[in-house]
């Protein structure tokens, strides 16, 4: 509902103008929402470029790259205990079981990641994201997995609480983890309904979908600003819209995550299934 609002506000503003601190928060604060709540920050984001007809003055991907490494920063300080830890017993000669099955699981889930630099992916990507009803039809999918995923936890509960997935399982999670390339397709979303149907419990899923999310966007964010510092950026994004909009995601996302984990822990996900089918059809219907 409030990237609704943050939506409607920026609507007032004119067609094609250049992106300012304004609109950079109200983009910086939708990012912030929907990167952590399972109903995809890349769909909104491209939704709101198009239907709002924002011009980012030639810096929108610049623009896109700053606000993701907001969220990622959030994710980070929000699990800094298991990142520090997770580091402590890389460093050590003996891991604990627990530790060692984490670790592999994070990097099997990673594995998958590959996927997107294969030939063709980028080009489908970018002419899907120029799509509204594809976008629309995405956002659909991750509607039905979070309800798929959730329906089957409760009907199924896990038999072991609080494990975190086998290598197996957790190259499953990966798998699903690169649909979110798609505009519309959540990434916590399809990771955590995932990890549900597969058999691990709420709490487990949602841990695990957001520190495999450190290494997705945290590689994505990184390959994306070498690429500019290598090609050189195209356009002008200015300083103040950048630093609002990183501002705007980092406090937005930290406070969206806390929510997320505490609906998740819950099982309070109807919400976000019948706003995905609403948006889904408005997408579909006027794109």
């Amino acid at each position: 509902m409030f990237a609704c609002s943050a939506l409607a506000w920026a609507a007032d503003a004119a067609p094609g103008q250049a992106l300012s601190v304004p609109w950079a928060i109200a983009l910086g604060v939708l990012q912030g929402i929907t990167e952590f709540l399972p109903i995809s920050s890349d769909g909104h984001l491209a939704l709101g470029q198009r239907l709002l007809h924002i011009d980012a003055g030639g810096g929108g991907h610049q623009f896109t790259i700053i606000v993701h490494a907001g969220t990622l920063l959030a994710v980070i300080w929000t699990y800094r205990a298991d990142l520090w830890q997770l580091t402590q017993a890389l460093l050590r000669a003996r891991p604990s079981d627990d530790e060692r099955q984490l670790l592999v699981g994070m990097i099997v889930a990673s594995a998958p990641l590959g996927l997107v630099l294969l030939p063709g992916v980028e080009d489908a990507v970018i002419a899907f994201e120029s799509s509204i009803p594809w976008i629309g039809v995405f956002l659909w999918i991750t509607g039905a997995a979070l309800w798929l995923g959730f329906r089957h936890e409760r009907r199924h509960p896990p038999p072991h609480p609080g494990r975190m997935p086998s290598a197996l399982q957790a190259l499953l999670i990966g798998l699903a983890q690169v649909t979110a390339i798609l505009p519309g397709v959540s990434r916590s979303g399809t990771t955590i309904s995932s990890a549900l149907l597969l058999g691990i419990d709420r709490v487990a899923a949602a841990r695990f979908s957001f520190l495999i999310s450190v290494i997705a966007v945290g590689g994505a964010v990184a390959k994306e600003g070498l690429d500019l510092l290598r090609h050189g950026a195209q356009g002008s994004l200015g300083a103040g819209p950048a630093a609002a909009g990183f501002a705007a995601s980092l406090v937005v996302g930290l406070l969206a995550l806390r929510a997320l984990l505490l609906l998740v822990k819950r099982g309070q996900v109807m919400g976000f299934v019948v706003y995905l089918a609403i948006l889904g059809g408005l997408a579909v219907t006027l794109g």
